[in-house]
């Protein structure tokens, strides 16, 4: 019973940080209630509508993969073809992966998809630069499936980007190459 209780203690100690991820849907106990997570401060152009609740947050670690393809006057330019990450909880422990839909047979865009089986489909994206790194977003759900942790989500915001901009100069037609990343991803739902 000491240990179960010590076990409880440095769960609730540990849990309770801001940002901490709370654990996917169907977990037990005091870490199951998201009441930890502290919504980011974002720029005004990124703001999520009043009525969604910060519900999950996961780093990623990962690559962005781009595409040598003809810019719109027909010059070969690197184009972003689809991410590939693994997504990690504050322990480091993988809670999920987050990859292109071109990438497996589904709708272009980005996809999150949660241990449980859940995913989200992200659309509408709206940027902000982040010099030297892949922008800061704002994406809307286009659609979820599964009844996990992502099944709810309506809005994403990707923050603390480092890394994964697109390689500067020429590039020849059809060849692909990876940009090491790592961002955080924030999750809101409606009640």
């Amino acid at each position: 019973m000491r240990a179960r209780s010590t076990a409880l203690l440095v769960c609730m100690i540990g849990c309770a940080k801001p940002g901490a991820t709370p654990p996917p849907e169907g977990a037990h106990g005091p870490a199951a209630h998201p009441a930890s997570l502290v919504a980011p401060a974002v720029p005004p152009e990124l703001a999520v509508p009043e009525g969604n609740k910060l519900s999950f947050m996961a780093a990623a670690k990962g690559v962005q993969i781009y595409e040598c393809a003809a810019d719109a006057g027909g010059t070969p330019a690197w184009k972003l073809h689809a991410p590939r990450a693994d997504l990690v909880d504050d322990s480091g422990a993988s809670v999920g992966s987050h990859y292109g839909g071109v990438d497996k047979g589904l709708p272009a865009g980005p996809y999150w998809e949660a241990k449980d089986g859940s995913r989200v489909h992200g659309a509408k994206p709206a940027s902000v630069p982040n010099p030297g790194s892949i922008p800061l977003l704002r994406l809307e759900a286009a659609d979820t499936s599964g009844n996990g942790v992502f099944s709810k989500v309506a809005f994403i915001h990707r923050l603390d980007t480092t890394g994964g901009a697109a390689p500067a100069g020429a590039c020849d037609a059809g060849k692909q190459t990876e940009v090491v990343y790592t961002a955080k991803y924030y999750f809101y739902s409606t009640p």
